[in-house]
Parts: structure tokens; C-alpha cells; sequence
């Protein structure tokens, strides 16, 4: 034990003692600075945007059942000052309307129920991808390859390693002592960086981190830890593989750029240009849309036939003496159209005081949840090119997760709950607290009210409307998510570290 400790001392300070320590502390520190400093920003202006959303919605009223439009609003996600992901992609908003689809096109729609509130600066977005875990990911890397590649053939350059192994210390003890040393060497870097971002972005008047979002940061040190550790022992590797340190170095570097910088790229380009799975253009899922609605249409018509009557306002009938010759009487407008596809229709009738409109709520009281019912099948086909971009991007991730760059990012955004999963399921709990609503409307009997279309009875009561809240994961949730990835990591770690005992073992001074 006195061997191991005093080899891993003897690695730590020949580390420590270096210009590339210093280097490296300072270029990590000012980076991640830098970042948590941008990051912070677009926090507090994000913040801010959302508040504002809220306070817009909380002041809306409704005097018509037919017109409620209650908002679902994803709030900023504090970690990801830490991990951006994907806080800055895709809609933040989502508008319900009770027989509007909730779905997404990639070409824009008037009306689209998702939509993105403040500001979209392409110029400025390239910026805010740099985070913490970015600069861990490029810079940390970097310097553990520096760290490690000169630590066996370095000293056999030297002739250091020709000493030490004369003293009889046994060669698995060397390469375990390395490996410690070097961690150790790179363990205050990350520390101190990681410290340093909590800092500055608990220095912000309106970050605030609870109990869970610092076990999940601790949880993004450990990980981070873990992903270092694998360049650390990658460099170890080919240090013993290659005769001198230049040679370890040049390998290291082109395998650093190539799992760091262009793996992922390509993977995502070559998805993108050659899909595995094939979609349809959207337009014809728009079409098939409006096929859905037709049959809603025809049923609709089929069942107020059956009720004796040619149109809905045949089944409004009107006080003896009122005007019958009074034109525009009643008006069907339509709230939302997308290619002939009316999802959402309003019905004025004026004069409703003279009006008995109780054959009309009745044949209401079908027409709607069946109108609802048919807006679900529509959202299953307008969902279908978002699934299978969802399915290529996953194909994408796959591919990706060969570099165990890519997986210590992907593990990282389902820590932090800043993943494309994380945006995912903000959509998911969209169209759930939509069907939530109409679960209530339908315990109020809303749809036979008078008061759907009119407020002359008085008007619709919300007082009780279910309000939705965007949830964050817990520590468990997070684990069961990024357990995967965490895994590959480790395992990593476990194969390159066996391979360089092995190799250590076997190894020829000659």
C-alpha cells in the first residue's frame, strides 16, 4: 500500500508541478466562466419570458365554454446553465384548444398549436450551446489526453521507467498508481470548475437550485469524473502502446478530434442525407387529415339527419311572434383552418333570448366530444412525420454513442433534464392536460350548456379549470434515464483499464 501511495504521490506532483496544469486550470476556468456567464443571461431572459406568459394566462377569462384556450408553458430548466440541450429547441407553449390536434410540422402553420414565445436570434444561438458540459467535454478531454500520453512512454524516453521497474515494484501497482495520480492531478480542475459555475449562477437574482437540482449537479460531477477517467486511461493506453511520447500524442490528438469533434457531426449528417426510415412528405399526412375530418363531417351530418333535421340551425326553434323572416340569425364561423381542415367551429345566435335552443344543445352534446374524438385520430396522423424524425434521430444517437464523448453528453442532458426526452415529454403532457380539460368539461355537462355558445343565462364557470405544471425529474427518474449511458461509460473505463494492466504486464523495454 506504501507503494501505491508513493507512486501515485510521485504522478500527482510531477502533474501539478507543470506548465499544462496551470495552462490547462486557467483555460478551464476562464471557459467555463465565460460560458455559466452567457448561459446565466439567457436564463434570466428566458425566466422572464415565461413569468410574463404565465401572468398573461392566469389573466385571461372566459365567458364561453367554447372559447377557453388555457396555455401549457415549459419553465426554464436551471441546470441547464449547465447543459443547455435542448432548452432552446422547439416550442416552449402550447395553446388547447379542445378539438385542435397538438402537433408539429416542420414547415410553419398559421394557427399551429405549439409555438415558440420570445425571441429566436439564430446568430446568438450558436453561442448558447457552449455550457459547462460542452467545455468539460472539449477542454477536460484535451487535458486529460495531455495528462496521460507521456506517462509510460515518456519515461521510457527518459529511462525513468527502466529505474523504477529495478526497484521490484510490481507493475500492476505502476499502472495503478498512474491512473490515481493522474485523476487525482484533474480531480481539482473539475471540482473547482464546477464550484465556480454554482457560484456564479447562484450570484443571478433569480437562479435558485433546490435540494434535488444539487443532487443532480453532484450527480453531473461524478459523471464527469467518470468520462474524464476514460481519456485519462485512453491516453495511458497508447502510451504503452506507442515507443514515444510524440508518437502517443499525435494518435491521441486525431482520436480526440475524431470521437470529440467530427463523430457526432458526421453521424448526424449521413442520418439526415440517408433516413432509415422514410416518411412521406408532410403534406400528404395533411391530406389524410382532412380525410379523417371528412368522416367526422359525415357522421355528424348522418346523426342530426336521424334527429329529423337538415342543418344544426333547423333545430333552433323561436318563440311565437318573434321575427321569423330576421336574416343572419344564426352563423356558423370557423376558429381555425388548416388546408379545408375546420377543426374548431363557433356559433353566434343573436337574439338568443327568443331562442329555445334545447334541441340544439342536445345534438351540441353529441357533435363535440365526437368533433374531440375525431381531432385525436387527426393528431395521430399529423404526429407521424415528428415520430419518425424522432425515429432517425434516435438512429442518429445510436450511431453516436460509439464515441464515448457523445455518450457522456447524452448522459449528461438526462441528468439535467435538458434531453430532446425532456422537450418530448413537455408535448406529452400537453396533449394529456388537454384530454385532463375535457375529462372536466365533460364532468360539468359544458357541452349542453347554454352556456358553450352563449352567456345570456350567465356565464361558463372555470373557477375550478385544472391548471398544468411542468414537472422535473427526480433523482431516481434521472438515473432510470441516463443508467444506460452511464454504463457504456463505465464500461469503458473497465475495458481500457484492463487492457492497460494487460498491456503493462507484457511490456517490453527492449
Amino acid at each position: 500500500m506504501h507503494t501505491l501511495w508513493l507512486v501515485i504521490q510521485r504522478e500527482f506532483v510531477s502533474n501539478v508541478l507543470t506548465s499544462r496544469f496551470m495552462i490547462g486550470f486557467i483555460v478551464c476556468l476562464l471557459s467555463t466562466a465565460v460560458a455559466v456567464f452567457v448561459q446565466v443571461d439567457d436564463y434570466e431572459k428566458r425566466l422572464v419570458g415565461y413569468n410574463a406568459a404565465v401572468r398573461e394566462a392566469e389573466a385571461q377569462e372566459w365567458d364561453l365554454y367554447y372559447n377557453i384556450k388555457p396555455r401549457t408553458h415549459k419553465k426554464p430548466n436551471p441546470l441547464g446553465i449547465f447543459n443547455v440541450g435542448a432548452e432552446n429547441f422547439g416550442a416552449n407553449t402550447v395553446t388547447i384548444e379542445l378539438a385542435k390536434p397538438v402537433f408539429e410540422l416542420t414547415f410553419p402553420i398559421m394557427g399551429e398549436p405549439a409555438e415558440k414565445r420570445g425571441a429566436d436570434n439564430s446568430f446568438l444561438s450558436m453561442f448558447l450551446t457552449i455550457d459547462v458540459v460542452f467545455i468539460f467535454k472539449i477542454i477536460l478531454s484535451a487535458l486529460a489526453i495531455l495528462f496521460a500520453f507521456n506517462t509510460i512512454s515518456g519515461e521510457r524516453e527518459d529511462g525513468t521507467l527502466k529505474l523504477v521497474l529495478s526497484n521490484a515494484i510490481p507493475r500492476d501497482i505502476i499502472v495503478l498508481g498512474k491512473y490515481l495520480g493522474g485523476m487525482l492531478s484533474l480531480f481539482p480542475i473539475v471540482l473547482i470548475s464546477l464550484i465556480m459555475a454554482l457560484v456564479i449562477a447562484l450570484s443571478s437574482r433569480v437562479t435558485a437550485f433546490d435540494g434535488n437540482d444539487i443532487s443532480h449537479i453532484v450527480l453531473i460531477f461524478a459523471v464527469s469524473l467518470l468520462y474524464v477517467s476514460t481519456w485519462y486511461l485512453l491516453g495511458l493506453l497508447l502510451s504503452i502502446w506507442t515507443k514515444t511520447s510524440a508518437t502517443t500524442l499525435i494518435l491521441s490528438m486525431v482520436i480526440w478530434v475524431m470521437l470529440t469533434i467530427v463523430h457526432s457531426n458526421v453521424a448526424t449528417i449521413v442520418v439526415e442525407k440517408f433516413p432509415p426510415y422514410q416518411s412521406k412528405p408532410e403534406a400528404e399526412f395533411v391530406r389524410s387529415a382532412g380525410d379523417v375530418w371528412d368522416q367526422f363531417r359525415k357522421e355528424r351530418g348522418t346523426y342530426i339527419k336521424r334527429r329529423g333535421y337538415e342543418n344544426l340551425q333547423d333545430s333552433i326553434s323561436w318563440e311565437p311572434g318573434a321575427d321569423s323572416e330576421k336574416t343572419n340569425r344564426f352563423v356558423t364561423f370557423f376558429s381555425y383552418g388548416m388546408h379545408e381542415l375546420h377543426l374548431l367551429e363557433g356559433y353566434i345566435i343573436r337574439d338568443v333570448h327568443e331562442a329555445d335552443t334545447s334541441i340544439f344543445q342536445e345534438i351540441l352534446g353529441y357533435q363535440e366530444p365526437l368533433r374531440i374524438a375525431y381531432a385525436d385520430k387527426v393528431e395521430e396522423v399529423l404526429n407521424k412525420p415528428a415520430e419518425q424524425r424522432e425515429r432517425n434521430a434516435k438512429f442518429a444517437d445510436a450511431l453516436s454513442r460509439i464515441s464515448f464523448a457523445d455518450v457522456y453528453h447524452f448522459a449528461i442532458g438526462a441528468i439535467a433534464g435538458t434531453d430532446r426526452q425532456s422537450y418530448n415529454n413537455f408535448i406529452q403532457d400537453s396533449r394529456a392536460y388537454k384530454r385532463k380539460i375535457v375529462e372536466y368539461l365533460k364532468d360539468k355537462e359544458a357541452f349542453t350548456s347554454r352556456a358553450w355558445f352563449s352567456n345570456d343565462q350567465g356565464a361558463a364557470d372555470l373557477t375550478d379549470l385544472p391548471v398544468f405544471q411542468d414537472r422535473r425529474l427526480s433523482l431516481s427518474e434521472s438515473l432510470s434515464r441516463a443508467y444506460i449511458d452511464i454504463l457504456i461509460l463505465l464500461a469503458w473505463n473497465v475495458v481500457l483499464f484492463m487492457t492497460a494492466y494487460v498491456s503493462f504486464l507484457r511490456y517490453n523495454l527492449g
